[in-house]
C-alpha cells in the first residue's frame, strides 16, 4: 500500500491541504458508498513520509476490521474510494485556483441554465482579468476561444450582430499571434533536434507549412503600421534568427534589448522561457571561445532573478540546472561576492531533495575560486556523491583541487576512474564526452610533469591546449601550464 496512488498523492498534501481534504470527503456534499474516512484517520497518523509497515494492506486492515478475516476485495476497494476522493479533491482545488478556468464554468453553467444576461455579467469579468501571453502553458488562446463563444451566444441573443464581429476578429487576430509564435518555435525546434539529439523533427505537414509561411514578407508589412504586438512578433523572429544564423551576433543583441524594454508586457513563464534561450546562446558562444559572452551570460541570469523568472511559476522550484548554470557562470568569471549572496539567497527555492548537495557544490566553487582549496574539499565530502545529479561537475572541480593541493596519489586515482565513468556514462552526449576527455587527457599530462613522473616540456602541453577548441576548463589549464613553465626556468 506504501507505493499505492494514493499514498503518492496524499504525500504531496500539504498541512493546510490535508486539513481540507478531511472537510472534504467527510462533508454531507461528498457522500461515498463506503466509510472512507476511517481509513484516511489511520494513513494520516504516519504524516509527512508514510513509510511505515504498519501500512502494508493486512496490517492497515487488521487495525481496521479486527473482527474479521483479511478480505483483499474489501481493503482494495477501500482504497479506490480514498483515491477517487484524492483526486476529485485534486481537480477541484485546481479548479478553484485557476480564478479564469473557474468562471468560464459559472459563465457557462449560466447559459445551460438558460440565463444569459447572468453569464454575460462573468463574461466582462473574464474580460477584466485574461491577461494575453503566448508561452504554452498560459492557454490564453483556448480561454479566449471559450471566453468570444459565451459572448457570441448573449450578442446573438441580442441581435448585436457588430459585437458578434468585433469578438471572432478578437479572437482570430490572437489566434494568428500564437500561430507566429508556434511557428517559430517549430522551426527553431527543427535545428535543436538536429543539432542536439542528432534527430530529424520530420513531419510532412509541419514541413509543408515552413515553406510555405513568409515571416520576412509579414514583418515588412508591419513596419509601418501601429500594431499592438508588432513588438512580439519582431522578438521571436529575432530568437528565430538566433538559431538561423548564430554567427550573426547582432540578432541575439536586438532580441535581448527589445525583450528588456518589453519585460513588463510578459508573464513569468514568458519571461523564463526567452531569459533560458539568452542564456543558451551565450553558452553556445562561450563553447566557440567569445570570452565576452561569459559575462553576459551571467548579465543575463542576474537579470532574471530581478524578474523573478527563474522558474516557470512561483509553486515551482528553481531547476537544478538553473542553480548549477548560475554557479557555474560565476565560477568562470570569478564573481566571488555576488555567487555567495546567491548562494544564501536562492538555495531555498530548489527542491528540497538537491538543496543541501547543490549548496554544498556552490560553496566548494566559491572556496575553490578564492583558492581555499581544503575548505572546498571539506565541502565536496558532504554531498551524497552516489545520487548527485552533477557527477560530472563533482568530478572535475575535484580533480583541480588535488592538483592544487598536490594530492597526486588521489589525483592520478580519480583520473583513471574518471575514464571508466566516461565510458560507461549513457547520459552524457558525444560532444560532452569530447570536452571531458580532452580535459583528462591534458589535466593527467600537467599532473605527472608538477608530479616529476614526466619530462615532458610545459611549453609543449600549453601549445597544444592553446589549439584545442574542444576541451573544458581550458583557462585554468593554461594558468597551471604557465606556473610549471615558471617553475622549469627558474
Amino acid at each position: 500500500m506504501r507505493d499505492t496512488k494514493l499514498i503518492k498523492l496524499i504525500r504531496t498534501f500539504s498541512k493546510d491541504e490535508l486539513k481540507t481534504f478531511e472537510k472534504f470527503i467527510k462533508s454531507p456534499f461528498f457522500r461515498p458508498a463506503r466509510n472512507i474516512s476511517m481509513l484516511y484517520d489511520y494513513i494520516i497518523k504516519f504524516y509527512p513520509d508514510y513509510d511505515s509497515i504498519k501500512l502494508e494492506k493486512r496490517v492497515v486492515f487488521k487495525k481496521l476490521f479486527s473482527a474479521e478475516g483479511f478480505n483483499e476485495k474489501k481493503i482494495s476497494n477501500l482504497i479506490y474510494d480514498l483515491t477517487k476522493a484524492a483526486e476529485d479533491f485534486l481537480a477541484h482545488n485546481t479548479l478553484k485556483d485557476d480564478r479564469i478556468e473557474y468562471l468560464l464554468n459559472l459563465s457557462k453553467g449560466y447559459l445551460v441554465k438558460n440565463l444569459p444576461n447572468e453569464s454575460f455579467s462573468i463574461d466582462k469579468i473574464i474580460e477584466k482579468k485574461l491577461q494575453p501571453g503566448f508561452s504554452p502553458g498560459k492557454d490564453y488562446i483556448s480561454k479566449l476561444r471559450r471566453l468570444t463563444y459565451l459572448k457570441s451566444f448573449y450578442y446573438t441573443e441580442n441581435n448585436d450582430f457588430k459585437n458578434i464581429i468585433e469578438c471572432k476578429k478578437n479572437y482570430f487576430e490572437a489566434s494568428a499571434v500564437q500561430f507566429i509564435v508556434d511557428y517559430i518555435e517549430i522551426v527553431s525546434s527543427q535545428k535543436t533536434a538536429k543539432n542536439t539529439y542528432g534527430k530529424n523533427l520530420e513531419n510532412y505537414f509541419i514541413d509543408s507549412i515552413v515553406k510555405s509561411f513568409n515571416i520576412e514578407k509579414l514583418l515588412k508589412l508591419l513596419e509601418k503600421s501601429d500594431y499592438t504586438n508588432k513588438f512580439l512578433i519582431a522578438l521571436h523572429y529575432f530568437r528565430l534568427k538566433t538559431n538561423q544564423e548564430p554567427e550573426n551576433l547582432s540578432y541575439y543583441f536586438l532580441l535581448r534589448d527589445l525583450f528588456y524594454d518589453n519585460l513588463s508586457n510578459f508573464d513569468r513563464e514568458e519571461k523564463y522561457f526567452i531569459f533560458n534561450h539568452l542564456v543558451n546562446y551565450c553558452v553556445q558562444k562561450i563553447g566557440k571561445n567569445f570570452e565576452d559572452f561569459k559575462k553576459e551570460g551571467l548579465e543575463v541570469y542576474k537579470k532574471m532573478l530581478e524578474n523573478n523568472a527563474f522558474s516557470f511559476s512561483k509553486s515551482e522550484h528553481m531547476q537544478a540546472m538553473t542553480y548549477r548554470n548560475i554557479v557555474q557562470f560565476c565560477y568562470t568569471v570569478r564573481e566571488t561576492k555576488w555567487l555567495e549572496y546567491f548562494i544564501e539567497k536562492y538555495s531555498g527555492f530548489l527542491n528540497p531533495e538537491q538543496r543541501e548537495d547543490l549548496r554544498h557544490l556552490s560553496y566548494a566553487y566559491l572556496y575553490f575560486t578564492k583558492n581555499e582549496f581544503e575548505k572546498a574539499l571539506i565541502m565536496i565530502s558532504k554531498i551524497n556523491h552516489e545520487f548527485f545529479i552533477f557527477k560530472a561537475d563533482l568530478k572535475n572541480l575535484t580533480l583541480k583541487i588535488y592538483y592544487e593541493l598536490s594530492y597526486f596519489e588521489q589525483a592520478f586515482s580519480m583520473v583513471y576512474s574518471y575514464k571508466n565513468f566516461l565510458k560507461k556514462n549513457n547520459e552524457l552526449t558525444k560532444p560532452f564526452k569530447e570536452i571531458y576527455k580532452n580535459f583528462l587527457t591534458y589535466y593527467f599530462d600537467l599532473l605527472k610533469i608538477k608530479s616529476q613522473q614526466s619530462k615532458e616540456k610545459p611549453t609543449f602541453i600549453k601549445n597544444k591546449i592553446e589549439k584545442e577548441d574542444k576541451v573544458l576548463s581550458k583557462r585554468w589549464l593554461l594558468e597551471k601550464a604557465d606556473q610549471l613553465i615558471k617553475v622549469n626556468r627558474k
